[in-house]
């Protein structure tokens, strides 16, 4: 990096420390505002009583449902099935995104598989996969990873696409050994890239995972909701959509820390999120 990179990152960081506490006070605005005009629909009668309970209520149902076993496994039982499926994602993504960005013709030859897989639509396998796998952990992990594999794929061969190709010709003219070459050039350049990809991943991952419970009857979140509604008590049921939305939430800050800690000694790249 150089001296006047590291004043522009420098400056940067800085304005957005700055930034922190007024964009805590509009996400708290925001958020208070939309509780708020829930709470003006459910009391004005738009809807009935049954399709959109007060928030009052689902905050009642919520904090009875914490405290159950139920609950805890439900959530605990969503969150293996989606990381299962991303774990198996990353390990297989990374390594085809690498192989592929590293020769033109394979990436080429892959393109169109890859572009396909991306716009497949994972649930639309659950009919087949339900009479292969069951409503296991295995249905979920299986949807998971073909939402998800693609992705990850993408992202990687983006970073090792943005590695300068003076250190590839450095490397290969000290005639580094391809795997060493990978462990220590490739991999950390496309560090940022594949952190980002499994980001995004991890928050598909969730999605897939509710989904796929709601719709074959898997043990989850998604099944609670799905008895819930069933069961005529919309509380329960809002109760369970906000942990996924809390779940997902949640998921996506945490690898997002996790990300500006691990690349904190890389200056922003633009086009990476």
């Amino acid at each position: 990096m150089t001296w006047t990179q590291t004043i522009r990152a420098s400056a940067a960081a800085d304005s957005r420390r700055r930034a922190v506490p007024a964009i805590a006070l509009w996400r708290t605005v925001v958020f208070v505002g939309g509780i708020a005009l829930w709470a003006a629909i459910s009391a004005s009668d738009l809807f009935p009583a049954g399709l959109l309970p007060s928030p009052a209520a689902v905050a009642v149902a919520l904090g009875e449902q914490i405290v159950t076993a139920q609950y805890w496994e439900a959530l605990g039982l969503t969150l293996w099935g989606a990381a299962v499926g991303l774990a198996a994602a990353a390990v297989v993504g990374i390594a085809i995104g690498i192989l592929t960005a590293a020769s033109s013709a394979a990436e080429l030859s892959m393109r169109f598989l890859i572009d396909f897989g991306r716009a497949f639509p994972a649930v639309a396998l659950i009919a087949v996969m339900v009479l292969i796998l069951g409503r296991g952990i295995e249905l979920k992990a299986t949807l998971v990873f073909v939402a998800v594999v693609f992705l990850i794929i993408v992202q990687t061969q983006q970073g090792v696409r943005r590695i300068p190709p003076s250190i590839l010709e450095t490397a290969r003219a000290f005639r580094t050994p391809r795997g060493l070459l990978v462990r220590r050039v490739m991999l950390p350049s496309a560090a940022p890239s594949i952190l980002t990809g499994l980001r995004l991943g991890a928050s598909v991952a969730v999605l897939v995972a509710i989904s796929t419970e709601v719709l074959s009857g898997s043990a989850g979140i998604g099944n609670q909701i799905t008895d819930a509604q069933l069961g005529a008590n919309p509380p329960v049921a809002y109760a369970y959509i906000v942990t996924a939305g809390l779940l997902g939430f949640g998921v996506n800050a945490g690898l997002e820390r996790l990300q500006s800690a691990v690349v904190r000694w890389r200056p922003p790249v633009k086009g990476e999120d």
